[in-house]
């Protein structure tokens, strides 16, 4: 039995730190979302759970947080981390916010705070 596909979905503070990023680090964004595209969506579209999902891009944050980094996608990028949530009733993958590793500890904060305000509606996701 086939699962259904993951749907993504960008909050706000997503679209609008991505905007921010790809004026700054546009190959680093470019990568990061090279990887959710090409190496982690594929994969999370063959799982039943996101936590069945491994990938060497992929970094386990808590609270159903993943960052994806930029790893794996040319030299001498900037850290990044792209932060989701995947939502395993409603098959929603939640893009929160992206950033690199010098703001990590401030952007694991704002990501906490959006997890917090998103709503989670199993049929909506």
């Amino acid at each position: 039995m086939s699962s259904p596909e993951w749907r993504v979905s960008p909050t706000p503070e997503f679209i609008r730190s991505s905007q921010t990023y790809e004026k700054k680090h546009p190959d680093e964004l470019a990568a990061a979302l090279a990887n959710l595209f090409q190496r982690y969506l594929p994969r999370l579209n063959h799982a039943r759970r996101h936590g069945l999902v491994q990938a060497g891009c992929l970094h386990h944050e808590g609270q159903g947080v993943i960052a994806i980094d930029q790893s794996g996608q040319g030299r001498k990028l900037r850290e990044t981390r792209l932060y989701a949530y995947a939502h395993d009733e409603s098959f929603t993958l939640h893009l929160l916010l992206i950033g690199d590793k010098a703001t990590q500890r401030r952007d694991l904060r704002n990501v906490r705070e959006i997890l917090r305000n998103l709503p989670l509606d199993p049929s909506h996701g």
